[in-house]
């Protein structure tokens, strides 16, 4: 039986009309505000078919295009702080793909490269280092800080040749668009024969997330979807990519970047000022700011796919 779901039509993966409400939203009408801020979502569905994770989008592509534009990432000490924690980060995802595949003398493109701090730290490496970033802040500050090669815009807008790339990376970036299996379709295109894709995102089938139900702190508004690894293994073979390489991984963050986040996880209420205070007099101690706490779980995983050779086809 069909559903009539405003702002969610048909599923993204497998096109069926059926669906299981997970959460009800709470997002309200100030979404510019609360855009980007965790624990502020709309209604959250589950596919009854493919079991794929969405919210349904109640605003147009254009009006969702100028949220992802008008993202700020240095304005503030949490955006600044977060630079620093991609480095860690990268450093163990580099590890992950050079599993797979060599940067020397291949043509790399970043999507979702925000500020360039991934770029940065690889283009010695490769024999070209290319991005895209909604962000505009963001890409005038990867244009200008490190000088990269980075285009303003969406997938779907930006123009880039055919058959051009032996390594396309997305970390993070997949349950931020609004429309994956389109988007996916057009980065196979953009793959070299033999060229792989390497996607990271968090997995919504997780102990963490079903404990967490509501509260998991990756429903937030600018996540459209959620996937496991199954679902998103489905959609990259949907688009004609070969599945290659799985991998969980754990996160880390420094204790000051966790202070700060309280805030930015529970904006203007009692909880984050009461936990701010609370963690104040460790806060003070410059060797505990800089200590790092490691995620109990493997909530992140990485994917890895490739477009496969004509003579393996």
């Amino acid at each position: 039986m069909h559903q009539e779901i405003p702002g969610l039509s048909n599923c993204n993966l497998c096109g069926n009309s059926e669906f299981q409400l997970l959460f009800r939203g709470n997002i309200g009408g100030d979404v510019g505000s609360r855009f980007s801020q965790y624990a502020y979502y709309d209604d959250i569905y589950r596919c009854n078919n493919c079991r794929l994770v969405a919210q349904r989008q109640l605003h147009d592509g254009e009006a969702i295009k100028q949220f992802l534009q008008e993202e700020k990432y240095l304005d503030e000490a949490i955006g600044n702080l977060n630079l620093v924690e991609k480095h860690f980060q990268f450093t163990v995802l580099t590890k992950i793909i050079e599993k797979h595949t060599a940067f020397e003398d291949h043509e790399l493109l970043d999507v979702g490269a925000n500020t360039g701090v991934f770029l940065s730290s690889i283009k010695d490496r490769v024999k070209s280092a290319q991005g895209i970033e909604a962000s505009k802040e963001a890409t005038h500050a990867a244009r200008t800080i490190h000088g990269l090669d980075v285009q303003a815009g969406l997938i779907a807008e930006v123009e880039l040749p055919d058959d051009q790339f032996d390594i396309i990376t997305m970390f993070d970036v997949i349950e931020h668009l609004t429309d994956p299996i389109n988007d996916l379709k057009i980065l196979f295109q953009k793959l070299k024969p033999g060229g792989k894709i390497f996607i990271t995102t968090h997995d919504i089938e997780t102990l963490l997330a079903k404990i967490s139900g509501r509260h998991y702190p990756m429903l937030m508004y600018q996540h459209f979807f959620h996937f496991s690894p199954k679902t998103l293994a489905k959609m990259l073979e949907a688009n004609g990519y070969k599945m290659i390489g799985f991998k969980r991984f754990l996160k880390s963050w420094s204790f000051e970047y966790i202070y700060h986040l309280i805030e930015k996880m529970w904006p203007e209420t009692k909880l984050a000022k009461n936990l701010q205070a609370v963690l104040n007099p460790l806060y003070r101690i410059p060797s505990v700011r800089k200590f790092r706490i490691v995620s109990p779980q493997r909530d992140f995983f990485m994917l890895i796919a490739e477009k496969p050779n004509s003579d393996n086809n």
